[in-house]
Formats: C-alpha cells, structure tokens, sequence
C-alpha cells in the first residue's frame, strides 16, 4: 500500500490538485449527475443534463491534472474574489448557524416544541407539555399565545 500511495505522490508532484473552483465544479458535476435521474422520462433533458455534467467532469479532472500552476491559481483566484463580492462566505455562515439550529431541533425533538417570536424572530424553547401555552419572549418581552399539539 505504501508503494502506491508513494507512485501516486510522485504522478502529482507539479500538478494542481484541488482548490475551490475544483471543489465547484466538482460539486455541479454531482449536482447535474443527481438531477438527470429525476429526468429518466425525458430524453432530451436527460442527455442534455448528462452532457453537462461530463463538462463540469471534465473540467475538475482537468484542473486537478493540470501542471499550467500559475494559469489555475490566477483561476481560482478570480473564482475566490466573484465569491467574495456575492458575498458567499456571509451566506455560509447564515447557512451553518440554520443547519446547527435544525440539529438541536431534531436532537431535542421528543422533549420540547420550538416557536419563533413574531416580534423579534427569537427562537423559543417549550416542554412538550400538550395545549395551549401563555409565554413571554425573554428578548423582547411580548406575551404570545401559542398551541402545542403533539
């Protein structure tokens, strides 16, 4: 194993590699290949999205086997800065604290409810307790009345 892992050292030595533009394009190719299968029906569609999807394929291999260092640098560097002014990193982030929240959501799921102050957009924690509920959002201080059914 350690002969190969060496052989295949020595083949990417001097080549790009990945980077973001890589890991982009890379991810569309997935991203196209799962979509034709929801096209099976459709010929022309589906042979469209797979033909797309070679591109993008094409394109990751290519980069990643590319030794034109400087030419994919330069690449990924405007990729990085059209990032920076859609503001992409900002979006992550929103993205990531949602995904955490969801996953307190699912992992408290059998114990509490969860309600959202309409006011403030405060998250609220409730006990699984059945009926009607009289709370007070702590952030803001409104008195909302709210139903827990199950």
């Amino acid at each position: 194993m350690q002969k190969f892992i060496e052989k295949i050292r020595i083949f990417m030595y001097g080549r790009n590699g990945t980077d973001s533009l890589g890991m982009f394009t890379l991810l569309a190719y997935l991203l196209f290949n799962g979509i034709k299968m929801c096209f099976t029906f459709n010929r022309t569609v589906y042979y469209s999205l797979w033909f797309l999807a070679l591109i993008f394929l094409a394109v990751t291999v290519f980069r990643f086997l590319s030794k034109n260092l400087d030419k994919r640098r330069y690449e990924a560097q405007q990729f990085d800065s059209f990032l920076a002014r859609i503001h992409f990193q900002d979006f992550m982030f929103k993205m990531n604290k949602k995904m955490k929240r969801l996953a307190v959501r699912i992992s408290q799921i059998k114990t509490h409810r969860f309600r959202t102050c309409p006011q403030c957009d405060r998250h609220l924690r409730l006990s699984k307790k059945r009926g009607v509920r009289h709370i007070t959002c702590p952030r803001c201080g409104r008195k909302i009345k709210t139903y827990v059914l199950f």
